[in-house]
């Protein structure tokens, strides 16, 4: 195998590799939210309880303890464990798309060397069909 071929397979490698490892952090960041959502429905129901039934159904629907990530990501200013939902649930949304961009983006840049190369020897065969060689 010659040099582009072995830069070719190993950039493809290297692509797949920072693709996996971004997924696995993907993967890392959705379960710390989802720790901290039921970390944050346990503090709720506890504070529900304590405080009695009617402050907990007036709690409910006045909207004050929520604890929907996507809903919390979309504000800002929550105190406690909400606050980490929010910030948590933002860090994930902004990291989601990023594997799958690095790893194609280092495939194609390994890809570069082999595609010029490739490319020069098709315009020389051109070259030479027509100078009748």
């Amino acid at each position: 195998m010659d040099k582009l071929g072995k830069i070719l397979i190993g950039g493809i490698f290297a692509g797949a590799l920072v693709y996996g490892l971004g997924e696995m952090n993907t993967f890392r960041l959705e379960r710390k939210v989802q720790e901290l959502q039921r970390a944050c429905v346990a503090a709720t129901e506890a504070e529900a309880k304590k405080q009695g039934t009617l402050s907990a159904l007036t709690s409910i629907f006045l909207g004050k303890a929520t604890c929907d990530p996507v809903e919390l990501a979309r504000s800002d200013g929550y105190p406690g464990i909400q606050g980490q939902l929010a910030a948590a649930e933002r860090y994930v949304l902004r990291w989601a798309n990023w594997p799958q961009i690095s790893g194609i983006a280092i495939s194609l840049m390994f890809c570069f060397p082999w595609l010029w190369y490739f490319f020069l020897r098709r315009i020389r065969e051109l070259r030479e069909a027509i100078l009748g060689k």
